[in-house]
């Protein structure tokens, strides 16, 4: 693949070194590119070099995540359409627009992502593939049949904490049955993981949801929320839909399609076995579920905080459940305690707008609320997190974040069930402050001590120690005057990852306190004393892998970037080892020379000569200035009859892009597309051979640059006078069409919504739609990613999409999903093997697959 940046979600605060600052740019010189006119493009993308003995990562956005995945959803998910359509209207406060002026995003009701999954499985059983998977026999792998195999990770080593912890991928919360031996994780797009051995290894239970294609109760593998039956942990609810990224979909401003969000509540008898999809009023999907609570005297009643309001499950006529919506507005947090015959829901709405916050409380099971306590500190309050003792109902803690800032608002206590709220004082750090903002709308947590109703525990972003792992903090709490206060407060958290989504303690169990995070899973068994926090990731397989890159020779060596993580590395086997910190983007290895390593990370490329098998042998670093989050970086497709040409490679940063002949060693060429009307910004780049570049922008604009000499000269493409490129919207990548020995005629695909005519192929001369012919052979209008073609074959073109791959034998005048052995989990990157015939896929969520092509 040769696309540019792809979504990512997690913060801007990761790395495995300190903090760096950006080095003073280089002065502005002449280009070599379009007109051979002379410009000083923007400082913050000229490459900067830093020198150091050893790699570290520059922080240029402390705005938490908000600061930097807000303008790439605002492009991965605008509207498509015909560039006959009126331009849609502005939605997008000009203080929140990107300067290439993108205005409104695609509209869409909250049903289009069950809707299109529904078309997509109903597809896959059409085909007589699809159709074997029918007999009963789990649909991820069918006998007999080419089928996709996990390469992983399912664990990366030496991983972004204290101490080199194993870390997985982002894990939203835990359900713990008693005795601490059966547990299941729900992650952000892997589905629901169960472990039988106290988390000593974990296996996934949602990729053999196809056993009916025609069902959507397993849509989608994002999932926010867990709970069990505590007396018989073989019940389980998930809440589909990953609730901790709600405040970044906000500023997306209008109704778009939300990333990843699910399809309403699922339930399992069995531990995970199977699963029964469950119905709600409204429906939830296309929403996401922040918590779950199961009455502890009643396993058939749960109460669902979701971002459409508060559920609960009631009988409906005719026999079974379903969940019916109590309250209006986001909810971000649900929690139950019991004692004797008594037991009290409690539950938070999220303030902001029309709706303030608020916490309120049941005592009949959830069938009527009330607001609980006095002078709750609404002004000002956003998300809220809830903790309780198992068998306290009289007491609750509310851990508030500011809304807007996610600052820490507070800490309050509510004793008695009634009386009036009290202040926590002397909080410590738990939610660092970055430019006047933090991360409490995206890591907020709270666990009381199960015996000791004054020791709570606290969970945040990050701790301010290298390489800012997770923010723990063990608060012993007293009296003081009429409110109380923080007497000591320990950091606990450097071990575990950071950005903290959930803390809970194994039932009844003082000494094990689990934690889940950016980095998968972790658990301190001595929280109250010296304890740390150790790993439990070993097959937790839910890595949001954005790229891959892959050694020309031996595919068993492998790289990949991932949200959070890092670039990870094999020589072999699920298990990787994480090689180079921050939110990894694209990695490129040189096929002449395979121990030159690049790769990418929050706006700075890193250079590696010697494989890029440790930390250590990063040492050439460049910034670029990250204009957007993943900027693209490319080398020579392989070729080892012209070694040379291996050397060669290109970063896009803004509208610029840099070339380097020495595998970036120095940047003397640059080439420029500004000077064209709404051009967005580089986001695809794809080498047709050494002095042939294509380009692709955020905005649907095309470009091909050729060298003569040392300059490069661009002509646009998109506006082909024999016929233009009828599709306005952002580029995910671009491929070379190896079909035309003149290399005149490229490939691209394109993300957001709106429009089924993903794939566009260019003649040389005029577009043309390559997204299907018929209705049972087309592209669906979901968002594509990552383009592939078989040089070997070059007819053959493959894509990746949120929903699944496909294949097109004809130049994509045909299109069916390749989906054997594929989790339903987001595709970013597909590469074909450069001496192989293997077809790679990085997903979002579930690591790295692989299925042959002969």
């Amino acid at each position: 693949m040769a696309s540019g940046a792809r979504k990512g979600k997690g913060r801007a605060k990761s790395g495995n070194t300190g903090r760096r600052a950006a080095a003073k740019p280089n002065k502005p010189t002449k280009r070599a590119g379009a007109k051979g006119r002379t410009s000083a493009p923007p400082a913050k993308y000229l490459p900067t070099r830093l020198t150091a003995k050893r790699a570290v990562l520059p922080m240029h956005d402390a705005a938490g995540p908000l600061g930097w995945i807000q303008t790439t959803l605002e492009e991965c998910y605008g509207q498509t359409s015909s560039r006959d359509m009126a331009a849609p209207a502005v939605a997008i406060p000009a203080a929140k627009r990107r300067p290439n002026g993108t205005t409104a995003l695609a509209k869409a009701a909250s049903t289009v992502w069950q809707n299109v999954l529904l078309t997509y499985k109903r597809r896959k059983a059409a085909t007589p593939r699809g159709r074997a998977a029918l007999s009963g026999r789990p649909a991820a792998m069918v006998p007999g049949a080419r089928n996709w195999l996990p390469l992983g990770p399912s664990v990366v080593l030496d991983g972004q904490t204290v101490g080199g912890q194993p870390v997985a991928g982002r894990v939203a919360q835990l359900a713990i049955a008693p005795g601490g031996t059966v547990i299941y994780a729900v992650s952000a797009n892997g589905g629901v993981f169960r472990s039988e051995d106290g988390a000593t290894t974990w296996r996934p239970l949602m990729d053999s949801f196809d056993v009916d294609p025609t069902s959507f109760a397993s849509a989608s593998l994002a999932c926010g929320a867990v709970a069990i039956d505590p007396a018989d942990p073989q019940r389980v609810y998930v809440g589909t839909g990953e609730a901790d990224t709600l405040q970044m979909f906000r500023f997306r401003v209008i109704n778009a399609l939300p990333a990843y969000r699910g399809v309403g509540m699922i339930r399992s008898d069995d531990g995970g076995a199977s699963w029964i999809g469950e119905t709600s009023a409204p429906d939830l999907a296309g929403e996401a579920c922040f918590a779950l609570a199961v009455d502890p005297r009643d396993r058939e009643n749960v109460v669902a905080a979701t971002t459409n309001g508060l559920y609960r499950r009631v009988p409906q006529a005719g026999g079974g459940f379903h969940w019916l919506r109590l309250h209006t507005g986001v909810h971000s947090s649900v929690v139950v305690a019991a004692s004797g015959n008594a037991r009290r829901f409690f539950c938070a709405r999220w303030g902001g707008g029309d709706s303030p916050a608020l916490v309120c409380h049941s005592d009949d099971g959830g069938a009527t609320w009330l607001a609980i306590g006095t002078g709750f500190p609404a002004a000002g309050a956003g998300r809220i997190a809830l903790g309780v003792q198992a068998g306290k109902p009289e007491r609750v803690y509310a851990f508030v974040a500011k809304e807007g800032t996610g600052v820490a608002h507070g800490l309050y206590r509510l004793d008695s069930g009634g009386g009036g709220w009290k202040k926590v004082s002397d909080l410590p750090d738990v939610l660092p402050v970055d430019n006047g903002t933090s991360q409490g709308d995206y890591d907020l947590a709270i666990a009381v001590d199960p015996l000791d109703a004054d020791l709570v525990y606290l969970g945040g972003s990050y701790a301010d120690v290298n390489p800012y792992p997770a923010s723990i903090w063990r608060c012993a709490i007293g009296a003081s005057g009429t409110a109380y206060k923080v007497k000591r407060a320990t950091s606990i958290g450097t071990h575990a990852h950071s950005d903290v989504h959930a803390l809970a303690h194994t039932p009844g169990e003082p000494d094990e306190l689990w934690c889940t995070s950016d980095g998968g899973v972790f658990l301190n068994r001595a929280p109250r004393g010296g304890g740390q926090f150790a790993s439990q990731n070993d097959g937790l397989a839910c890595l949001c892998c954005n790229f891959i890159a892959q050694h020309p020779t031996d595919p068993a060596i492998l790289f990949t970037g991932m949200q959070d993580n890092g670039t990870a590395r094999t020589a072999g086997g699920p298990t990787w080892t994480h090689v180079m910190g921050g939110d990894g983007g694209y990695c490129v290895v040189n096929w002449a020379d395979p121990d030159q390593i690049l790769v990418y990370a929050n706006g700075v490329v890193y250079r590696s000569t010697t494989g890029g098998t440790t930390h250590s042998g990063w040492k050439s670093v460049w910034n670029f200035g990250w204009a957007t989050m993943t900027q693209p970086i490319v080398g020579l497709p392989y070729d080892p009859a012209n070694p040379g040409a291996a050397k060669l490679v290109a970063v896009g940063a803004g509208q610029i892009i840099f070339i380097s002949e020495n595998f970036a060693g120095s940047w003397p060429m640059r080439i420029e597309i500004q000077g064209v009307a709404n051009v967005g910004d580089i986001f695809a780049l794809a080498f047709a051979s050494p002095t042939r570049l294509f380009i692709g922008t955020t905005t649907g604009r095309v470009f091909r640059a050729d060298r003569a000499g040392a300059a490069w000269s661009v002509a646009r493409l998109d506006d082909a006078a024999a016929g233009r490129l009828d599709l306005n919207g952002q580029i995910n990548d671009i491929a070379v069409d190896w079909t035309d020995k003149t290399l005149a005629s490229v490939y691209v695909v394109f993300g957001g919504m709106g429009d089924p005519r993903r794939v566009w192929r260019f003649d040389g001369a005029k577009w043309a739609s390559r997204s299907g012919t018929a209705p049972d052979r087309h592209l669906l209008d979901v968002e594509h990613n990552a383009l592939a073609v078989d040089r070997a074959a070059p007819g053959n073109i493959y894509v990746g999409a949120d929903i699944g791959v496909w294949h097109s034998p004809d130049n994509g005048l045909n299109w069916t999903p390749l989906e054997n052995g594929l989790p339903d989990a987001p595709v970013f990157d597909l590469q074909i093997h450069p001496t192989q015939r293997l077809l790679r896929a990085a997903t979002y969520g579930r690591g790295v697959y692989e299925i042959t092509l002969d």
